[in-house]
């Protein structure tokens, strides 16, 4: 049967014609681009805060990148780190970030805006919850100065969707992505992603580990495991667990190097080779694929799914992690928007449903499947597969 694809990335036959529900939004988007129509609905008790909840909704949306460049700077400047230890004066800011006192008192204004910083009567400045958060959180802070890349790329961002604008910031970083070349890629290269990797996987790994019991297995291997943060993560929570590890050569040495000086009660195997090209270990009775899917288009992470399943016996399980597309919870849709763009500058990839991933991994020969959600579809959704 012929199909299209949905926003969300998941694929539907194709109909004669729009569905009831596409017709009665359709309807619905007439009646709200009326002026008319939106003043009344403003002057209703009933619908008047929930009219006032979709207008800051859709400022936000328009100013989203003055927001971002906020956050940007309260980081890079390091606002938000002189704010750590407690209430700080205005002068104080003066010295720790090198700003004039009238910039520090505008950077200070936008970030209580925006709830990053509070500001009392009586002068004094400290974190808001969410900076707060920020500032505890490595990799978030990672996430927020790697942006600059992206920020780069999305100058012109017709240029990126029309494909005028191809030799990314991303792509560079991101150089062995997609290529089918992973094994030639450069220490330099591999120091730059492993690191940002390393700091931004942190904070999905609890989420993870949440949402499945990997203490019911014995043996378990990281595919594309980066410098080692997941297995770290996973060794703090079932030291039991025998690991082992599997990326690019030059990543797999930094692991290695990694876990020679980290507390742990065994130190996991760490293999070096192409997930592509090489034949991956076998005897583990669980294997994980943490964020690596969504970096390849759907024939390379079909013929990686198929050497994954090469390596597993039958009764073994395979545990795919990453963000995923959806057009559910606020998380799954921001997952979507996001991560869908991401990787369009990076030239290689998309955000997959969960459904297209179980299609590509069946095709691998995998049958059996469960989907758990973890606590942030912004984070990860999994994917469960057994041969």
């Amino acid at each position: 049967m012929v199909a299209e694809m949905t926003a969300s990335g998941s694929r539907m036959p194709v109909r004669q014609g729009p569905n009831w529900r596409t017709r009665l939004q359709a309807w619905r988007a007439r009646q709200v681009a009326r002026p008319g129509f939106r003043k009344f609905v403003q002057w209703l008790p009933l619908s008047r805060s929930y009219s006032r909840a979709q207008e800051a909704d859709l400022f936000s949306l328009v100013t989203g990148f003055v927001q971002s460049q906020i956050l940007f700077t309260t980081v890079e400047t390091g606002l938000l780190k002189a704010l750590e230890a407690g209430p700080v004066t205005v002068s104080d800011l003066v010295r720790a970030t090198g700003l004039t006192e009238d910039r520090v008192r505008r950077l200070l204004q936008a970030a209580q805006a925006v709830r990053l910083v509070s500001v009392g009567d009586d002068g004094f400045a400290t974190l808001a919850d969410q900076g707060a958060v920020v500032q505890s959180d490595r990799g978030i802070r990672a996430m927020i100065r790697h942006h600059a890349l992206l920020y780069r790329d999305l100058s012109d961002p017709v240029a990126l969707f029309n494909g005028s604008h191809t030799d990314t910031e991303l792509k560079r970083l991101w150089s062995y992505a997609g290529s089918g070349r992973e094994s030639s890629v450069r220490p330099g290269d591999a120091a730059a992603y492993s690191a940002l990797m390393a700091a931004s996987q942190s904070m999905l790994a609890d989420e993870i580990l949440d949402a499945y019991d990997f203490g019911r297995h014995t043996r378990l291997l990281d595919v594309g495991g980066g410098e080692g943060a997941f297995i770290t993560a996973v060794s703090a929570r079932h030291p039991a667990l025998t690991l082992s590890l599997f990326d690019l050569p030059p990543v797999a040495e930094r692991a290695r190097q990694r876990f020679a000086g980290e507390p742990l009660t065994q130190c996991p195997h760490c293999h070096g080779g192409s997930f592509l090209d090489d034949s991956l270990p076998r005897g583990h009775d669980c294997v994980t694929l943490v964020r690596v899917l969504f970096d390849h288009e759907d024939a390379v992470v079909l013929r990686l799914l198929r050497n994954v399943r090469a390596a597993m016996e039958p009764g073994q399980t395979l545990v795919i992690a990453e963000p995923m597309a959806g057009d559910g919870s606020r998380g799954q849709r921001l997952s979507t928007a996001y991560f869908g763009i991401y990787v369009l500058a990076m030239g290689s990839g998309r955000c997959r449903s969960p459904a297209e991933i179980i299609a590509l991994a069946q095709a691998a020969g995998f049958s059996s499947f469960d989907i758990r959600p973890c606590r942030s579809a912004l984070m990860a959704t999994l994917v469960v597969a057994r041969p």
